[in-house]
């Protein structure tokens, strides 16, 4: 790859200024390559650090000579930007002064997904020179069944700003500069490169526009910030030499006929219009719900005055059923409720998530905890308790209802809940709680889905299944690093792979002080797959790779049951099917090329 790169290289005759510095860029880098290789030689493959380097840098001798090829062609085209079209779940992150680009120049855009679904596709717009109000839009799509509407096309803009490391602990001084949020108006949040801060806007009723700095030591200043972003798309402008990343995310409508559909996206700017292809594919089959079970810890409860807060905590009405339609379409059909019982608030709670669609055969309840009580009355007051809860859910239609323990316990401290959980479960409860390995050893059958941390082991996940529990997954990581990849292959693949049952992340939203601040909470980082604003949310790229993990398990259950129902004229192709699904590595897989093979196999055995 670097001999090949280095001769495109030298075949690039002297480029124009604007070329120039990206072309010495490449040449650096291929320079870098070259003499971590050597390192690497002498070391005998050397260190960790050592290999990622020589990764990135055969990454940027790959598609370098294609883009100074690419920009000399949009040059002479007078084109005052280029088009790249990376993969969309990826931890390559595509910052808004990524140079070389680690993606392929693109002119089209495609993507694939069955009826239902939601599907995330990806483009970025690298300016050769200033792009003022640049506005993406995309056409119908036609093809075999007829139109599908544009409006089943979200279209957001993905926002680069600072965070304060890249797990869920902040780093000692660090400021990074990563791609995260997915927007309407790039407006809502600005940033200072100069002095590495985010501000937010306000925009309270009746009160001036303002924007608040959201990256201090504390946040005061963010008191009463009332964030709020565009119902449309709006423009963006994008100075030379920056890069502006587009999210697409496409509604496969129920009752879409199979086949391929065809339409634009359409990016207008001053300096005129430009078109990309966009081509979507209806698969021929329905995805089966998953075989895991997805929820999440969900912290939010209404708000006891009605009114919505800025918060992670407290709820207005409008926006708790926002986050409820979230959870629903990304396939976390079950999140916790925090909701107390002794509160009138909570038939509103369970009115909206019947309203909303959720499913009904079990409820995570955090509205009451199981505590470790001992003494007869005590345990009768917990029994009387869970009785109350489960009666009342069973009138919204709820099947199983869990209560949870004390959270990460160990020791005498875990061991002291066992007549505690002994009474949920006689009362008609069931009991849930995020725990550690040795838990199974200490409380058994008493705890009905552990919650468990970190990397999913199946000879865990088989002693729990020996006693008629369950075995979730958390924390693998917790919410909030920005990496879409991440997410999708630890709480998808790897996660049904180790056998587990269901996942349980923690949090949908955590400030640990205020929500939109990741740099005021000296311990942890803000664990966010969204960010509340006045009236909804603000998704993020983590939160659509969790999405996709979810995805990927129905892919993997939907074949899983055609290999099981495949009759014997295919037992050819269901046992490869078996064959391949028993060798699949989900830590090393190409996700997306898995996608595809599970995709062809269920069409094989229709």
């Amino acid at each position: 790859e670097l001999v090949e790169a280095r001769a495109a290289l030298d075949g690039v005759p002297e480029p124009p200024e604007p070329l120039r510095q990206d072309v010495e860029a490449i040449r650096a880098s291929t320079d870098e390559a070259e003499r971590r290789i050597e390192a690497l030689a002498k070391a005998g493959y050397g260190s960790t650090g050592e290999v990622e380097g020589i990764n990135a840098a055969l990454l940027i001798a790959r598609h370098g000579p294609d883009t100074i090829a690419a920009m000399a062609e949009g040059l002479a085209a007078k084109q005052p930007y280029l088009i790249y079209t990376p993969e969309a779940i990826t931890n390559n992150q595509l910052t808004a002064v990524s140079f070389p680009i680690a993606a392929p120049v693109g002119t089209q855009l495609a993507c694939a997904a069955c009826r239902g679904e939601y599907e995330s596709a990806t483009f970025a717009v690298f300016a050769l020179a200033d792009v003022a109000d640049l506005l993406v839009s995309v056409t119908d799509l036609t093809g075999p069944g007829g139109t599908i509407p544009a409006e089943a096309v979200d279209i957001r803009l993905v926002k680069c700003w600072y965070q304060a490391g890249r797990g869920i602990w902040p780093e000692r001084d660090a400021r990074l500069y990563v791609p995260e949020l997915l927007l309407k108006d790039d407006a809502l949040v600005r940033v200072d490169r100069e002095e590495r801060h985010n501000y937010l806007r306000s925009t309270p009723e009746g009160g001036e526009e303002a924007y608040v700095l959201c990256s201090a030591p504390t946040s005061e200043a963010l008191e009463g910030v009332w964030p709020i972003d565009a119902d449309e798309l709006q423009p963006v402008d994008v100075p030379s030499r920056r890069l502006q990343q587009f999210w697409l995310t496409v509604h496969v409508p129920a009752d879409a006929r199979p086949g391929v559909y065809r339409g634009d996206v359409n990016l207008a700017s001053r300096g005129g219009t430009k078109r990309l292809p966009f081509e979507l594919t209806v698969r021929g089959f329905d995805l089966l719900p998953s075989r895991l079970i997805y929820s999440i810890y969900y912290r939010a409860k209404l708000s006891e005055n009605g009114a919505a807060t800025i918060s992670s905590e407290l709820r207005s009405d409008e926006q708790y059923r926002a986050e409820l339609e979230d959870f629903l379409a990304h396939g976390v059909l079950y999140p916790t409720n925090y909701q107390g019982w002794d509160d009138a608030r909570l038939p509103r709670v369970m009115q909206m998530r019947a309203d909303v669609g959720l499913p009904t055969e079990r409820f995570y309840n955090l509205g009451q905890s199981t505590g470790s009580p001992s003494g007869p009355e005590e345990l009768a007051k917990l029994g009387a308790g869970v009785k109350k809860w489960v009666d009342y859910c069973r009138t919204f239609g709820y099947g199983e209802v869990y209560f949870y323990g004390i959270d990460e316990a160990r020791g005498d401290r875990l061991a002291a809940q066992r007549a505690a959980w002994r009474t949920v479960q006689e009362a008609g409860g069931k009991t849930f709680v995020a725990c550690y390995y040795k838990t199974f050893e200490a409380m058994g059958e008493l705890l009905n889905c552990a919650v468990l941390a970190g990397r999913p082991d199946p000879a865990e996940a088989a002693k729990w299944h020996g006693v008629g529990s369950q075995a979730f997954c958390y924390a693998y990581p917790q919410v909030g690093n920005e990496e879409p990849e991440t997410y999708r292959r630890n709480f998808g693949l790897v996660l049904w792979k180790a056998g587990f049952d269901g996942a349980m992340d923690y949090a949908y939203q955590h400030g640990f002080a205020h929500v939109w601040n990741d740099f005021d909470h000296k311990t942890y980082r803000d664990h966010n797959f969204t960010y509340p604003t006045a009236n909804g949310i603000v998704g993020t790229i983590q939160w659509e790779g969790f999405r996709e993990a979810v995805d990927d398990v129905r892919y993997v259950t939907t074949l899983e049951q055609a290999i099981e129902d495949a009759p014997a004229a295919k037992a050819a192709v269901a046992e490869r099917a078996r064959a391949w699904l028993d060798a699949l590595d989900p830590d090393t897989a190409d996700l997306y090329r898995v996608r595809e093979e599970m995709a062809e196999l269920i069409d094989e055995l229709q």
